[in-house]
Parts: structure tokens; C-alpha cells; sequence
């Protein structure tokens, strides 16, 4: 079998199959460029994005979505300043450890039990809030109940939720209701979410959490209380 001399191999390599090499890598540095580029406008876009496209204009009513106990919190601050007439609240699918607390006889208060005690102690009369339960476990499902408990044309509908969840709230609420109401959201200024998110570790986890949550929605996948849990 004829074998080239060293020398014309090492001539082959140099001629064919280095410059292909060094093309290689030129993409590939271009691309790990391109990347970081990214990883930096994220980095410090992520947390305007999360929360952008706020409204706090009057409406004919107040939506509180089930979480942090800050949103009611707001809610209480929102109907003080007239800006709707009455406030309805979501009461979320009762979580699993807190079933296991009640059948061990041990008394906890339900989130929707202080939520209603929070808007009280901000002024909120009574008469004047709405318990609504949506049995939800995700957003669509708690945009869905309300879409279905506010059947009325033209209703200009603010929804108070958390900072890092105001778009995706949004993207739900409207889909929801399909343009037969004027959908606001607000998130309550009583939790800290910094433009600098990556400096706090309940930050990092929030806006990370919710861009695949969005990410998720956009690609149709949805979570519900009817498909049941594992």
C-alpha cells in the first residue's frame, strides 16, 4: 500500500484541513460572542421586562391573584385612593401541606382568611370584597374564572398581582377575556424586585422561574386544576 511522505501529508493538513479548522472556530467564537452579548442585554433587561407595561387607571374593579400576601396589601391601598369601587379576590386550590395540617387537627389560617383581614385593616369594608373561588393552581386558571365571573362587555378590570409576574399575568388575563374587557395590571410596590435581580437570591429565582413560565405559555402549554396533580 503506497503511503504519502510525511512531508506531503503535513503539506495536506496545512492546505485543506487547517483553514477548515480555523473557520470552525472563528464561527464558534463568533457564536460564545453573540451568547454573552445576549447573557448581558438579559441580564439586565430581564427585570423591566418582567414587570413593564403597568396601568393603574380606574376600573370597575380590583382583582387580587392568589400569592403573596403584598398584593392584598395594595389592593387595600388602590380602593382607598376610589380607584375601583369593590375588590375581588382569588382563593387559590388549597395546597397539599396545609390539607395534611387540617387533617392532623392543627389549626392554620387559609390565605384567603388573611387576605380578607388585610384588606379590612386598609380600609376596605366588608361589603365591598369578594371572595372568588377559582380552585386554580396556575394563572390561566385563575384568568379563566374571573373571564367567566365577569361576563359584562366594556369592564375595565385592574389586576394587582407580584412585580415579576405582571406580564405573564397580563398575556393570561387577555387571552382570557378575549377583548371584551379593558384589562389593567399592577404589581404591588410592596415587594422588592430590583432591575439588579442577580444580585438577590429571591430575585434570581423569580425571574428565572418566570421566563420559562412564559416561555411555557407561549408555547401553549398550560397547568390546570381540571387535568388534577401527580
Amino acid at each position: 500500500m503506497y503511503r504519502p511522505p510525511p512531508v506531503v501529508l503535513q503539506g495536506w493538513l496545512e492546505v485543506a484541513v487547517m483553514p477548515a479548522i480555523r473557520r470552525c472556530l472563528a464561527v464558534l467564537a463568533l457564536i460564545m460572542a453573540l451568547l454573552a452579548a445576549l447573557a448581558v442585554v438579559f441580564l439586565h433587561a430581564a427585570a423591566g421586562w418582567l414587570k413593564g407595561g403597568q396601568s393603574e387607571g380606574p376600573a370597575d374593579v380590583i382583582v387580587v391573584l392568589a400569592g403573596s400576601f403584598e398584593r392584598s396589601m395594595h389592593a387595600g391601598d388602590l380602593y382607598k385612593k376610589m380607584v375601583a369601587p369593590r375588590v375581588m379576590v382569588s382563593v387559590p386550590k388549597a395546597e397539599r401541606s396545609l390539607v395534611k395540617l387540617e387533617e392532623l387537627g392543627i389549626a392554620y389560617p387559609r390565605p384567603e382568611v388573611i387576605y380578607r383581614e388585610i384588606l379590612r385593616r386598609k380600609g376596605v369594608p366588608d361589603d365591598r370584597i369578594e371572595m372568588v373561588a377559582a380552585d386554580a393552581i396556575s394563572t390561566a386558571d385563575e384568568a379563566a374564572a374571573f373571564a367567566a365571573r365577569l361576563d359584562s362587555g366594556g369592564m375595565r378590570v385592574l389586576v394587582v398581582t407580584s412585580p415579576y409576574h405582571v406580564r405573564r399575568a397580563a398575556m393570561a388575563f387577555r387571552d382570557a377575556f378575549g377583548g371584551k374587557a379593558w384589562i389593567m395590571v399592577t404589581g404591588t410596590p410592596y415587594e422588592h424586585f430590583p432591575n439588579d435581580w442577580w444580585r438577590s437570591q429571591d430575585a434570581a429565582r423569580n425571574v428565572l422561574l418566570e421566563t420559562a413560565k412564559i416561555i411555557l405559555y407561549l408555547a401553549g402549554g398550560r397547568f390546570s386544576a381540571e387535568q388534577g396533580q401527580p
